[in-house]
Protein backbone atom coordinates (compact mmCIF):
# COMPACT_ATOMS: atom_id res chain seq x y z
CA UNK A 1 0.00 0.00 0.00
CA UNK A 2 2.82 2.39 0.90
CA UNK A 3 4.47 1.69 -2.45
CA UNK A 4 1.28 2.72 -4.31
CA UNK A 5 1.01 5.90 -2.27
CA UNK A 6 4.60 6.85 -3.09
CA UNK A 7 4.09 6.11 -6.77
CA UNK A 8 0.92 8.22 -6.89
CA UNK A 9 2.67 11.07 -5.07
CA UNK A 10 5.57 10.97 -7.53
CA UNK A 11 3.19 11.02 -10.52
CA UNK A 12 1.26 13.98 -9.16
CA UNK A 13 4.42 15.90 -8.34
CA UNK A 14 5.76 15.42 -11.88
CA UNK A 15 2.49 16.34 -13.62
CA UNK A 16 2.63 19.63 -15.56
CA UNK A 17 1.14 22.63 -13.83
CA UNK A 18 -1.74 24.23 -15.70
CA UNK A 19 -2.51 27.90 -15.17
CA UNK A 20 -6.00 28.57 -13.89
CA UNK A 21 -6.56 31.55 -16.21
CA UNK A 22 -4.90 33.84 -18.73
CA UNK A 23 -3.42 36.16 -16.08
CA UNK A 24 -1.82 33.34 -14.11
CA UNK A 25 -0.50 31.84 -17.37
CA UNK A 26 1.16 35.17 -18.19
CA UNK A 27 2.64 35.42 -14.69
CA UNK A 28 3.93 31.85 -14.89
CA UNK A 29 5.62 32.26 -18.28
CA UNK A 30 6.64 35.89 -18.85
CA UNK A 31 8.93 36.87 -15.96
CA UNK A 32 12.52 36.94 -17.18
CA UNK A 33 11.64 37.05 -20.91
CA UNK A 34 14.38 38.93 -22.71
CA UNK A 35 12.73 40.03 -25.98
CA UNK A 36 9.41 41.12 -27.42
CA UNK A 37 9.20 38.25 -29.93
CA UNK A 38 9.27 35.72 -27.09
CA UNK A 39 6.76 37.83 -25.11
CA UNK A 40 4.37 37.81 -28.08
CA UNK A 41 4.75 34.02 -28.36
CA UNK A 42 3.90 33.58 -24.67
CA UNK A 43 0.88 35.86 -25.10
CA UNK A 44 -0.31 33.68 -28.01
CA UNK A 45 0.22 30.46 -26.01
CA UNK A 46 -1.72 31.82 -23.03
CA UNK A 47 -4.55 33.01 -25.29
CA UNK A 48 -4.75 29.59 -26.92
CA UNK A 49 -4.93 27.92 -23.50
CA UNK A 50 -7.41 30.52 -22.16
CA UNK A 51 -9.43 31.91 -25.11
CA UNK A 52 -11.30 34.43 -22.93
CA UNK A 53 -8.01 36.22 -22.30
CA UNK A 54 -8.05 38.89 -19.61
CA UNK A 55 -11.84 39.27 -19.90
CA UNK A 56 -12.16 35.76 -18.46
CA UNK A 57 -10.36 36.80 -15.27
CA UNK A 58 -12.43 38.37 -12.52
CA UNK A 59 -10.97 41.61 -11.12
CA UNK A 60 -9.20 40.84 -7.85
CA UNK A 61 -9.38 37.06 -8.36
CA UNK A 62 -5.84 36.47 -7.10
CA UNK A 63 -6.14 38.16 -3.73
CA UNK A 64 -5.54 36.03 -0.69
CA UNK A 65 -3.50 35.62 2.46
CA UNK A 66 -0.16 34.96 0.75
CA UNK A 67 -0.84 37.00 -2.40
CA UNK A 68 0.89 40.29 -3.25
CA UNK A 69 -0.61 43.35 -1.55
CA UNK A 70 -1.45 45.05 -4.84
CA UNK A 71 -0.99 44.95 -8.58
CA UNK A 72 1.95 47.33 -8.24
CA UNK A 73 3.62 45.05 -5.66
CA UNK A 74 3.15 42.05 -7.97
CA UNK A 75 4.47 43.95 -10.98
CA UNK A 76 7.54 45.20 -9.11
CA UNK A 77 8.43 41.65 -8.09
CA UNK A 78 7.53 39.77 -11.28
CA UNK A 79 8.79 42.26 -13.89
CA UNK A 80 12.01 43.33 -12.14
CA UNK A 81 14.27 40.98 -14.14
CA UNK A 82 12.28 41.09 -17.38
CA UNK A 83 14.14 42.87 -20.20
CA UNK A 84 11.28 42.82 -22.71
CA UNK A 85 9.10 45.92 -22.44
CA UNK A 86 6.12 44.03 -23.89
CA UNK A 87 6.53 41.23 -21.32
CA UNK A 88 6.82 43.73 -18.46
CA UNK A 89 3.67 45.51 -19.68
CA UNK A 90 1.69 42.24 -19.88
CA UNK A 91 2.93 41.24 -16.43
CA UNK A 92 1.66 44.57 -15.07
CA UNK A 93 -1.73 44.14 -16.72
CA UNK A 94 -2.09 40.61 -15.33
CA UNK A 95 -0.98 41.71 -11.85
CA UNK A 96 -3.46 44.59 -11.76
CA UNK A 97 -6.29 42.28 -12.86
CA UNK A 98 -5.49 39.67 -10.22
CA UNK A 99 -4.58 41.84 -7.23
CA UNK A 100 -6.22 45.27 -7.53
CA UNK A 101 -9.78 46.21 -6.63
CA UNK A 102 -12.11 47.39 -9.38
CA UNK A 103 -12.10 51.18 -9.72
CA UNK A 104 -14.95 52.81 -7.74
CA UNK A 105 -18.17 53.09 -9.70
CA UNK A 106 -17.09 50.56 -12.31
CA UNK A 107 -19.70 47.84 -12.74
CA UNK A 108 -19.41 44.69 -14.85
CA UNK A 109 -21.11 45.08 -18.23
CA UNK A 110 -24.61 43.57 -18.15
CA UNK A 111 -24.96 43.32 -21.92
CA UNK A 112 -27.29 46.31 -22.18
CA UNK A 113 -26.47 49.97 -22.60
CA UNK A 114 -27.97 52.64 -20.36
CA UNK A 115 -31.59 53.24 -21.32
CA UNK A 116 -32.03 49.89 -23.07
CA UNK A 117 -34.68 47.52 -21.86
Amino acid sequence: MMRHTLLLSAMLASAPAWAANYASCVLDKLPGVANDVAAQAVHQVCLSEHPGGLEGVQQGAGRGFLAPKSGADCTAKRAADTRSNQAAYLIGVACRRLYDDAPPGLKPFSGKLDGEN
